[in-house]
């Protein structure tokens, strides 16, 4: 998600998740042991998440800051010209339904979830990012301050089109205030179930 996206390695190149009984009782009950609810729920997800400056590594940072509801999820993933985020380049949004599926086998109190796509904008804050948004998305017109659909996908972002990919498969988990998505791979491709995170991404924290 996670991605619940990270898309600042390729924009920061250019610009840039006993039983209680007496002593003597024999719990001798019979049948089937309800299943565990897996976790987190869809009512723990929701509220406002945000993550702490991030340095890509690469000389920028970015944020993660998640609104969401059982059912919706939306993303501003920010991503700025320097380590210590004071200078935005571009922002990401995101937004789409979700549903949370079974306990991971693969991260120890995390839970498979499917995030979709129903919208996707850029939005580039100054005139570099503006420039170089064309080159990155293979075309368009970006204006400084204003949202453009991406929808259809933007290779230099990491941002598949959302026919091919209309839904990235994901694991969650909440640890108190802390939640984590899976950790994005390097080619950004969480198109399919074979492409899910195996391990865990950047923290955001409740607000």
């Amino acid at each position: 998600m996670n991605t619940k996206l990270a898309f600042s390695a390729l924009v920061s190149c250019t610009l840039l998740l006993a039983g209680c009984g007496g002593d003597d009782e024999t719990n001798t009950t019979s049948g089937p042991i309800p299943p565990v609810e897996a976790k987190p729920t869809a009512a723990e997800m929701v509220g406002k998440w945000v993550s702490a400056c991030t340095d890509n590594g690469m000389g920028g940072g970015f944020t993660l800051n998640f609104d969401l509801t059982e059912t919706v999820w939306k993303l501003d993933y920010i991503a700025f010209a320097d380590a210590a985020c004071t200078t935005k380049n571009l922002t990401v949004y995101i937004e789409g339904d979700y549903e949370l599926g079974t306990a991971s086998t693969a991260v120890m109190g995390a839970r498979e979830g499917k995030f979709g796509f129903s919208k996707r904008t850029v939005t580039p804050h100054n005139a570099g990012a503006a420039g170089f948004l064309p080159m990155a998305c293979g075309g368009g017109t970006f204006t400084v301050d204003m949202p453009t659909d991406i929808l259809a996908g933007c290779a230099g972002l990491g941002a598949y089109p959302v026919a091919d990919c209309p839904a990235e498969y994901d694991i969650v988990k909440i640890d108190g205030t802390t939640m984590q998505f899976g950790l994005r791979p390097a080619d950004g491709n969480m198109c399919t179930e074979a492409k899910r995170p195996t391990a865990l991404g950047v923290p955001v924290i409740k607000q």
